[in-house]
């Protein structure tokens, strides 16, 4: 089939660009998309050791060498995840449903001597959720809806080249960029008291009676709402593949871990709640203590914490630049495929990623803070507007295994089945609604058609409802995920096309 190579690829590079910018968790391993392309997500998203797929280019990229002519890949498919979360202050809660478009684009070019090459773009992950829920301090006694909501997407862009060191035996590298934002990251967070420095002068304001009082706060809670972050950075592959006489295929590849700086974000932290919380125990904490009527044992709070040096009528709210670092972890893979019959071809991958180093800690990191009241409570210092919040993450390395099958009905028409399982990296002292339950296991279901001469590429994944109990005590990121609940499944139908020239 004769097109026009350079009308193609701008087309399709054109509905890549558009459909990449809201990637999200498709059958992920953490925040990592399993695959995309229309060809190997029906078959169980084994990415390696496939034939013919120009999207596999940064997953297998000494497969190059096993395109006899140029070819151009695209794929768009939509996401729907389906969210809940349940904890002590809310009964089941759905997550808003959004519908996420994405795509990928990738194209193989001639030979140049010998060298095989290709170019391409897909997302590579992302992560989000969107909850209206309540909050034992900040919703009030109204029980006011707190709003929950994150988003972070992620693509890679560049090329990949190979070529073939003896009969079978090729080796590939590829060299490209990743770029990735954060468009909404707010939800109440919570620090240690131990961590707001200047918090330890206040019970000394009066030994005796805030003493006792302050030793009950476990946690201090304030409402974070940022946006727009973004980062650009680079990363590399590197892959090993041979493609014995009889139709096996053994390949292998490894990328680095790579940490995007997602930068030139804005924040909010709103204290109040807190503070008018630990004011008001003050205040009946004197009261008792003093014999004192509640408007006389504010006026003398008051005077304290003036005192102290805090503006009460400046508010506990301040704007922030933000700046946070996402990681993706170091990835080994290792993929096979063979012809079980003439027309059945089966294929299995295992992937390590070792999120134990990747996602330790979350760093968000909050620069020339506005309201001097916020910078004397967490700095001890009403001029220092600056302090990083570290989000405990502390996930775990991963395994995931993959299978699929493709059975040929001719020339190009084809259908698949496959099926695969990934260990969730997320410990339950660290699970939270930012990142939402990580789908474990999945279905696949997939075809290639011939339509006229077009070969229509059809995918589906079905990822299984998965659940994720917080732990019943201590957890690491605030008392409101002690023996929380939160679930997701996930459906994606990826519609693509391979083209050859």
């Amino acid at each position: 089939m004769k097109m026009s190579v350079s009308r193609l690829a701008s087309a399709a590079t054109a509905l890549s660009l558009g459909l990449v910018a809201i990637p999200s968790a498709a059958q992920t391993n953490g925040y990592v998309l399993q695959c995309l392309s229309a060809r190997t997500s029906g078959q169980g998203c084994v990415t390696r050791a496939q034939q013919a797929t120009p999207t596999s280019l940064f997953r297998d990229p000494a497969g190059l060498t096993a395109f006899a002519q140029p070819a151009l890949e695209f794929n768009a498919a939509p996401f729907v995840p389906g969210l809940t979360f349940e904890n002590a202050a809310n009964p089941v809660a759905d997550g808003t449903r959004h519908v996420y478009p994405m795509g990928s684009v990738a194209y193989v070019g001639p030979r140049l001597g010998r060298f095989a090459w290709a170019v391409g773009m897909e997302p590579i992950g992302g992560f989000g959720s969107d909850f209206e829920l309540q909050h034992a301090l900040l919703s009030g006694a109204d029980g006011a809806l707190v709003d929950y909501e994150s988003f972070f997407a992620a693509a890679k862009i560049g090329g990949s080249v190979a070529t073939e060191l003896a009969p079978g035996l090729s080796v590939g590298a590829g060299l490209s960029a990743v770029y990735a934002q954060i468009r909404d990251f707010r939800m109440p967070f919570t620090m240690p008291p131990t961590f707001a420095l200047g918090m330890g002068g206040i019970p000394l304001l009066d030994p005796a009676v805030y003493g006792p009082l302050f030793q009950q706060f476990t946690e201090l809670t304030a409402y974070g709402d940022s946006e727009r972050y973004t980062g650009l950075t680079w990363t590399a592959d590197l892959g090993l593949r041979y493609d014995a006489p009889s139709g096996l295929t053994v390949a292998a590849s490894w990328s680095p871990e790579t940490a995007i700086d997602v930068e030139n974000g804005t924040a909010v932290i709103d204290m109040s709640a807190q503070f008018g919380q630990m004011m008001q125990a003050m205040v009946m904490a004197r009261a008792q203590a003093y014999q004192e009527s509640p408007e006389d044992a504010q006026n003398a709070v008051m005077g304290q914490l003036a005192a102290a040096g805090l503006d009460l009528q400046a508010g506990m709210e301040a704007t922030y630049d933000a700046a946070t670092t996402i990681t993706l972890p170091m990835t080994l893979g290792v993929g096979v495929s063979l012809p079980a019959t003439r027309s059945l071809r089966v294929a299995a991958e295992v992937e390590w990623r070792r999120w134990s180093h990747a996602q330790n800690a979350m760093p968000f990191r909050l620069t020339n803070g506005t309201n001097s009241n916020i910078n004397l409570m967490v700095n001890a210092d009403p001029s220092d507007g600056d302090f990083t919040y570290p989000f405990p993450l502390n996930w775990d390395d991963t395994w995931s295994a993959k299978l699929g099958a493709e059975y040929g009905l001719g020339e190009i028409n084809a259908v698949r089945a496959g099926f695969l399982y990934g260990q969730n990296p997320v410990p339950e002292n660290t699970v939270f609604v930012a990142f939402p339950a990580i789908s474990t296991s999945a279905a696949t279901l997939g075809a290639t058609w011939d339509i006229g001469g077009f070969p229509l590429d059809l995918g589906f994944v079905h990822a299984f409802d998965t659940e994720i109990v917080g732990c019943n005590h201590d957890h690491l990121l605030g008392a409101e995920y002690n023996n929380s609940t939160t679930t997701m499944d996930q459906n994606t139908f990826t519609v693509g096309t391979v083209i050859r020239f």
